[in-house]
């Protein structure tokens, strides 16, 4: 089982990739595995820090609420990505939600884990805090993309985004609202829907309640400027 975790690893994540066979070897020894129903609540804000996670299969959604109660959806993870390790270096509190929004399996590293490894070679810091940097990165190429790019163009790249994680067969099926959308982008749910409209009658897409089926992949990359 642990082979098949590695194998998992290597194909989604770029971080585990780069490191040597042994430091491989090592996390998947550590680790735990942990599964998700959809709905279900993987950690909230202000939990105390129970290590850090990688997700292998599914989708969560990461998200803030204000205390007017309303919900903002941040981001969504996708297989490959890890999560908390902003609180393993700061140990303080879980920032934000994080919720399944489909089945999931992710593997953990707990406390003792983490201490273990770090005992066993203090470098492990260095690599952990890759990860961290990695999402900085992520974060500021989002805030650049605000700035320069076009609403449409951004919406695009979304969706994009988001076929891989809804891929079945041959079929791209989004399960996503309008809202959530807007909130990923930092755009009214109005806007989204004339974006969306005008990418159906482009033929790329189609739309129905709660959900997005992407017609042409090939049309849509075009549109979100992706040449590769």
């Amino acid at each position: 089982m642990s082979d098949h975790f590695a194998i998992q690893l290597r194909e989604h994540s770029h971080w585990f990739v780069a490191l040597s066979a042994t430091q491989q070897q090592q996390l998947i020894a550590h680790a735990r595995l942990v599964q998700l129903g959809a709905g279900q609540r993987l950690f909230s804000r202000g939990d105390e820090f129970d290590g850090i996670y990688v997700l292998l299969s599914g989708a969560l959604l990461i998200a803030g609420v204000h205390s007017s109660g309303r919900e903002a959806l941040l981001t969504i993870v996708e297989a490959g990505d890890w999560i908390g390790e902003i609180a393993l270096f700061d140990r303080k509190a879980r920032t934000h939600d994080a919720t399944a929004s489909v089945a999931c399996q992710l593997l953990q590293l707990n406390n003792s884990a983490l201490q273990q490894l770090v005992q066993q070679d203090p470098l492990w810091w260095q690599r952990f805090g890759q990860l961290l940097t990695e999402k900085m990165r992520l974060v500021f190429q989002a805030l650049e993309d605000m700035s320069l790019l076009p609403a449409s163009v951004r919406l695009a790249r979304r969706l994009v985004m988001l076929c891989r994680l809804h891929q079945q067969d041959e079929r791209y099926l989004i399960p996503v609202q309008q809202e959530q959308l807007g909130q990923l982008l930092s755009l009214s749910r109005q806007t989204i829907n004339q974006l969306l409209q005008q990418l159906v009658a482009s033929g790329v897409i189609q739309t129905s309640y709660g959900e997005i089926e992407v017609l042409d992949l090939k049309l849509l990359k075009q549109a979100a400027e992706i040449t590769v």
